[in-house]
Parts: structure tokens; sequence; C-alpha cells
């Protein structure tokens, strides 16, 4: 995958806190720099999978042209370590922080997906799970430790360890070799995990490989992309849902507790989606039953009868809402949103030639995804020289963005436009809210922006100054309508 970089800067350089937690999502993995820039010295490169701490935010944008795709986002400061893998020349464990592109991180707690239960009774459960055709959820697994070497031959390279003259191990991993080409080192400092019989495994129809960690924990690695633990799951525990949308994915970290996540088919594949219980509010399933693709029911033990034979049960249907953009459109809309600082209301919009001067204008990119040529036709037409950057965004709602974008028409007419957008980054809505001109300095226009309302002021100046004054409201779907007063 050849990435081409072109380095975009909008906004004077800012930095904020913002510890999160994310995961690597470029199939070939993350470069990371010593420098928010392009030219910044490369101090490592992280797997695809693989969990980093984002502790830092800056406003430095940066689109990157994947196979002609242009992908958007800005640099961000990591912590990283090199467990699972090597990610650099160094082989001792380390903890370091960098600086990487975001448009290439995903975040593992998904504020996109939402998942709803709620308890019910026993007969109510068996009413639905009554009505379901039975699905088996199980898949081919090797377990002879000779015959997994045989089969991954070219793909895992293992190393015999010795402990002493007695002891030695010949399951610890040295190697991966990935579906892409890729080769991974394994970090053999941090190596203790192996091949335990009648536990581990390779399950060939899903590429992946299942080990032993301490306390009896799950190691899992994907052998064709190198994910483990963290976005792929014991398959023990994979229940698909009936149209293979969704698939519920876990794996044991040698607590007391399994932690559960989602994965969604993408393209034909299945990729992390979210955690399922990120505070452990679910410890163990003792059954799931998917329902449909959105809705499922499942059963819990009562906290006191985990010793029982015949535990007491408690029983619950739950739900997906999930809004995670699939779109690489999406995603370039809300990576540009982000990047834009938030006005609160009330406020007044004045903009003109003598308040406002950028000179780092969006980029043919940003312009086609935030639809302004939809606003101005002629937006890409020789000797309009039309250049627009962003001014400030508002909430009016949640169920919709509002941003303020300022466009230069020629040298000599400026105007703010306040455009709606979907969650999803389409266009609904614009008003022209503030206008001037330096041509003739006859015309202007100048708005004030209430929760409700949105006054307007039509300023023209001839021998006298005058006012025309009209009045919008933003409707809760995000359409702006003229009202009277």
């Amino acid at each position: 995958m050849k990435l081409y970089y072109i380095l975009i800067f909008l906004f004077v350089c800012f930095t904020t806190k913002a510890q999160e937690y994310y995961i690597i999502n470029a199939e070939s993995g993350l470069n990371v720099r010593k420098s928010a820039n392009v030219s910044g010295k490369k101090v490592a490169k992280i797997p695809y999978g693989v969990l980093v701490k984002k502790i830092e935010d800056t406003a430095i944008p940066l689109t990157v042209y994947d196979n002609g795709t242009p992908v958007m986002g800005k640099w961000v400061k990591i912590r990283y370590d090199n467990y699972l893998y090597l990610v650099s020349k160094e082989e001792q464990q380390i903890q370091k922080e960098g600086y990487v592109f975001d448009g290439y991180l995903k975040q593992y707690n998904n504020p996109n997906l939402k998942i709803s239960t709620k308890k019910i009774n026993e007969l109510a459960y068996t009413k639905i799970v009554s009505k379901l055709p039975k699905v088996s959820h199980t898949y081919k697994k090797i377990g002879d430790l000779d015959s997994v070497k045989t089969l991954l031959k070219d793909k895992v390279t293992w190393k015999t360890i010795f402990y002493d003259e007695k002891y030695l191990r010949d399951d610890a991993l040295e190697s991966i070799t990935l579906a892409n080409g890729q080769k991974l080192l394994l970090n053999q400092e941090s190596n203790d995990y192996g091949f335990s019989k009648g536990w581990s495994g390779y399950y060939p129809d899903l590429g992946i490989l299942m080990l032993e960690g301490g306390h009896s924990s799950d190691m899992v690695i994907h052998i064709k992309t190198g994910e483990s633990n963290n976005t792929v799951g014991n398959p023990e525990y994979l229940i698909t849902s009936p149209t293979g949308k969704y698939r519920l994915n876990g794996y044991y970290g040698g607590q007391e507790c399994v932690t559960y996540s989602l994965q969604k088919k993408i393209d034909g594949k299945y990729s992390y989606l979210g955690k399922v219980n990120p505070d452990y509010d679910i410890c163990v399933f003792h059954s799931f039953t998917w329902v449909s693709d959105t809705q499922f029911v499942y059963t819990l033990i009562l906290p006191e009868d985990y010793a029982e034979k015949t535990p007491r049960l408690t029983y619950y249907s739950g739900e997906i809402e999930d809004k995670t953009p699939i779109t690489q459109q999406t995603k370039n809309f809300k990576a540009i949103a982000s990047l834009i600082k938030t006005r609160t209301l009330p406020t007044i919009d004045t903009t003109n030639f003598d308040n406002f001067s950028k000179t780092n204008f969006y980029k043919k990119e940003a312009v086609k995804v935030l639809h302004l040529q939809k606003i101005y036709p002629n937006y890409f037409k020789e000797g309009y020289n039309n250049k627009s950057i962003a001014s400030y965004k508002l909430e009016f709602s949640k169920d919709f963005y509002s941003l303020v974008i300022v466009t230069y028409k020629g040298d000599h007419e400026m105007e703010s436009t306040l455009i709606n957008y979907s969650l999803n980054g389409k266009l609904i809505d614009y008003k022209t809210i503030s206008y001037d001109e330096i041509a003739e300095g006859w015309a202007r226009i100048e708005s004030k922006i209430d929760k409700d309302k949105l006054t307007i002021t039509d300023i023209l100046w001839t021998d006298d100054k005058q006012e025309e004054i009209t009045y919008f409201k933003i409707a809760s779907n995000g359409k702006i309508i003229q009202i009277t007063k």
C-alpha cells in the first residue's frame, strides 16, 4: 500500500490533553515519528490491531492518500510499548511516546456504539429463545503442535528456549509473516505464553492461533493480520448474528471476567467494532443468543451460585445501536469537524475584511468533503477564485453538525455560511449569516445567533443606512426555516 502525503495547515497549532485508548487501524502498520510532521524521524512502526494510548491532540492536519483515496486527520501524540511485537530495534521492554497520524486510529471504546440491556423474567426469555432456530458455533481446531507447525511452516517461525539442561520449550513464537508479506518479530522478553495440549490450537477457517498465557489466560494471534486479544478473541467465544453482520467476540485475560467485544463484517471481513462490557458489568455470559442482527438475549449466573452445579440464573435482553461511520467520506468529515473550535450560544457574527484574516485555506479534497461546490456551483471554475476556511462550529443539536465556513469570492467579497450536516456528513441546509465587500462598500450582512432563533440583518448604505431583518429557526432535522418575528 503506497501512501502519498499532503500536509495542510489550517489553524494555529495548539495541543489538548486527551488520554484515550486507540487501536492501530493501518493494515501495513503505522509509523511513529519524533515530531508531528512527515519529515520527522521515524522511531517505531506499530503493527495493525495493537493498542496504544493517545495522550495529546494537536491541531496539525494531515491528508494521506491511500490508493488514491484521501484519508484526513491530524497528528496526535501517543504512548506505546513493544508487547506483543517488537516495534523498533530495541528488544528490551519499553514504554515511549511519539507522534502518529490519527486517520489510522480506531477508538477502543467506540462512542458510536451503544449497547442497551434490560432485565426480563424467565418466561419472557424462554418464549423468545423457543422461537429461534438452533445454531452451532463450532470451528475446526488442530490441537497437535507438530501438525500446527507443519501447516504454518511458511508463516510462523518457532524458537526453542533452553531454561536448563533438563528443561526446554519448543513452542515459543519467534516471528509471523502476514498475508500482506509483512514480517512481525515477537518480543522474547515477554514471551510467557505457549502451546498447551488440550487447550491451544490453530483454527484454519479463521486463521487464528490460540495459545495459553499466565493464569490460564487466552493468547490469541491472527496469523493473517497479526491482530491479538484486543481485536480478535478465543474462537470458543465467537457467536455470529443471523445474517453475519455482527459477531460476539471474547477472551479470558487470566482474572475473573471475560473481555467481550463486537466485530462487524465490512467488505467481507470482520473487524473490531467496540467493547461489550467496558465496565465488566457483565463478567461471563452463561448463555448468549442472537435474536436478530441488532437484538439478543443472555443469561448470567447469580454471583453467589458460581460454585453450584445447578446455579440460579438471571435473564436479560439487549439491543445494539451502531452509528459507527463506515465510509471514508464520513470519517474525513468528522476529522475536519473535530479541528474546528466550538463557539457558545448566543453569539454575534459580524465577520468582515477588517476582523477576519486567514491564509491557510481548505484544499480541494476538504472542499469536496464539505460539499461547498453544492453551495457555490462555480466554486472550481476558472476565474472565480473561491477560497474557504472554517470559522467556528455551533451546537444546536446532538443530531447534526452546524459549521460556519468563511468563503472568499475573489478578492473583494467574503461571506460566512452556517451549514448544517447530518452525522454522516451529508449536506442538510445552509444560510449566509454574514457578508462583506470592499469594492463599493455598500453592502453588509450581520447575524445574531440564539439557540432557538437566527436573526439576520441585511445592511445597505446608499444615501442613508437601510436595514432589512429576517428571522429563521433551526428545525430539529437541521433545516433552516424562515419565521415571523
